[in-house]
């Protein structure tokens, strides 16, 4: 007799299979699943998975197996290990008429490196999380909708501190984390980050869970933070979500978040108010027209444009052809339900969006204070709509 979950559940059921045996690469927890290979013969993989997924029944093992054995034995080598792990978890349960589930179903693959993480479907990058401690920030590169080209532009030259999707802080105490310097490529205050735990699940989705420090030149750490990003599984036209959970510590002395001022301001100037959640966009020869839940943003003014709404996206196009759009949407627990951007389209190669939390004014963590953020970045391959926009951020903030 085999542990095995419940052949007659939902399509979540099988879901589930393939997540928790993807869990036994990671070792959740402890136990172990019982793989059935034939009469007679079995494979335990260990080490073990999280037993909290599981609704085990007791009953013999399927016969008529060994076709998906020989698969698995000859595609093996050529298969992404979460998708190996995935078909041992349907040989253990289910007949051939249910062997088709999350795999086949999105047809995807991971991608894993020592310091990255990245879902493809054949050729094609759909996105790449890197996490490289060399790197001035965690980032996603490429973003790409469909099997289109990437929506994201990294470290371009005119800003080399610039890193596709990622967020940053600008001033933190009066520290610069922001730019960085030319040559050594570091910014006044670093941003140091362990290596992320990572439930990459065969659906295609994943949650990345990170600590990261803020510390001064001289090694006084400022802040911490515990992110976790939640990315979805592709939808059926290639779109997906990216969830952004930040909880910010403040140290001992507290937190000061500043940002350059801003045109009104004392020494303000144009280019004021970013920092935060931010999108170095896709240059020409692709252009880019901008929606928000308020409608189309036109109103730019040098080049910049800086709208309040929920939620705001650049929608691309290559000759005439829809190539994507990028969605960012904010929480109204970070600012409001008409939350503040910065935008900048020079119509060329500088395309930008920023969540500018603190274009209003700085913000304050007194010591041991915290401050949370949470944000959805939105990508599908046709231009999101005023309606669509408004949507999606129902959806989001339903799910609170």
């Amino acid at each position: 007799m085999a542990a095995c979950w419940r052949e007659g559940g939902s399509a979540g059921d099988n879901v589930r299979i393939a997540r928790a045996v993807t869990h036994a690469r990671t070792g959740a927890a402890s136990g172990g699943l019982t793989v059935w290979r034939g009469p007679g013969a079995r494979h335990t993989l260990t080490p073990a998975i999280d037993s909290s997924r599981m609704t085990p029944t007791t009953r013999p093992h399927p016969p008529a197996v060994r076709p998906l054995e020989a698969f698995l034995a000859s595609a093996a080598p050529r298969l992404a290990l979460p998708a190996v792990l995935a078909l041992a978890g349907v040989l253990a349960c289910t007949t051939g008429t249910r062997s088709a589930s999350p795999i086949a179903a999105r047809s995807g693959t991971w991608e894993r490196t020592e310091h990255a993480l990245a879902w493809k479907v054949g050729d094609s990058t759909r996105w790449r999380f890197s996490f490289d401690p060399k790197a001035g920030k965690p980032y996603f590169h490429p973003v790409a909708a469909g099997s289109g080209p990437s929506l994201t532009n990294f470290k371009p030259e005119d800003h080399p501190w610039h890193y596709a999707l990622w967020f940053s802080w600008k001033y933190v105490n009066h520290v610069n984390y922001w730019e960085e310097d030319r040559v050594s490529g570091q910014a006044a205050g670093a941003t140091r980050w362990a290596a992320p735990t990572i439930d990459a699940r065969p659906d295609g989705s994943a949650r990345i869970t990170m600590r990261l420090t803020y510390a001064r030149p001289t090694g006084e750490v400022d802040l911490t933070e515990a992110r976790v990003l939640d990315v979805s599984a592709p939808a059926s036209d290639g779109s997906y979500t990216i969830d952004w959970s930040m909880r910010f510590t403040a140290g001992k002395d507290g937190a000061v978040l500043d940002r350059t001022p801003m045109p009104g301001e004392p020494n303000g100037v144009i280019n004021g108010g970013y920092a935060g959640l931010s999108a170095r966009l896709a240059a020409a020869p692709a252009t880019m027209t901008v929606i928000s839940t308020e409608g189309p943003v036109t109103d730019f003014r040098g080049e910049r444009a800086r709208p309040n709404a929920a939620a705001v996206a650049g929608n691309f196009s290559l000759a005439g052809r829809d190539i994507g759009g990028v969605a960012v949407l904010s929480d109204p627990s970070n600012s409001g339900a008409q939350a503040p951007w910065y935008i900048i389209d020079n119509k060329r190669d500088f395309r930008f969006i920023c969540a500018a939390i603190l274009a209003p004014s700085p913000r304050t963590i007194a010591a041991n204070g915290e401050l949370a953020l949470r944000y959805r970045v939105a990508i599908k391959p046709t231009a999101w709509t005023q309606a669509e926009l408004r949507s999606a951020v129902d959806r989001f903030t339903v799910r609170r």
